[in-house]
């Protein structure tokens, strides 16, 4: 296992490894992908780009008919969902929250709205 890559045991018992995505891969899935109306169909190409089972690569057919125990820990462990997140650590930045704004702002228009609600 090589630092952009991760071996895990699918529920099935099999082997499963997953290697750390790029751009490119996720260009590959959304083509392979391409007129399928289906919502999942770029997550299955997805996989079948990024993951190997006892040592084979996969093709998109071949993640319709795995089990679906299987498929999720895939889709988990490439999306990065649940305890798996921990797997490829994330390199960008924190993101910072905003300041001040808790704080209720007044509208300096202190006329009667036009609103039952609000007179």
């Amino acid at each position: 296992m090589t630092e952009d890559r991760k071996t895990i045991v699918l529920p099935s018992g099999k082997r499963g490894e997953v290697r750390k995505g790029k751009g490119r891969d996720l260009m590959r899935a959304h083509r392979a992908s391409a007129g399928n109306p289906e919502p999942m169909s770029v997550s299955f190409a997805l996989i079948a780009e990024l993951a190997r089972v006892d040592g084979s690569p996969l093709v998109y057919e071949d993640v319709l008919e795995m089990d679906l125990n299987d498929v999720l820990t895939l889709e988990a462990e490439i999306m990065g969902v649940g305890e798996s997140r921990a797997n490829f650590q994330n390199t960008a930045a924190p993101r910072e929250e905003p300041t001040g704004l808790s704080e209720l702002r007044q509208s300096p228009d202190s006329s009667p709205s036009d609103s039952p609600s609000q007179n």
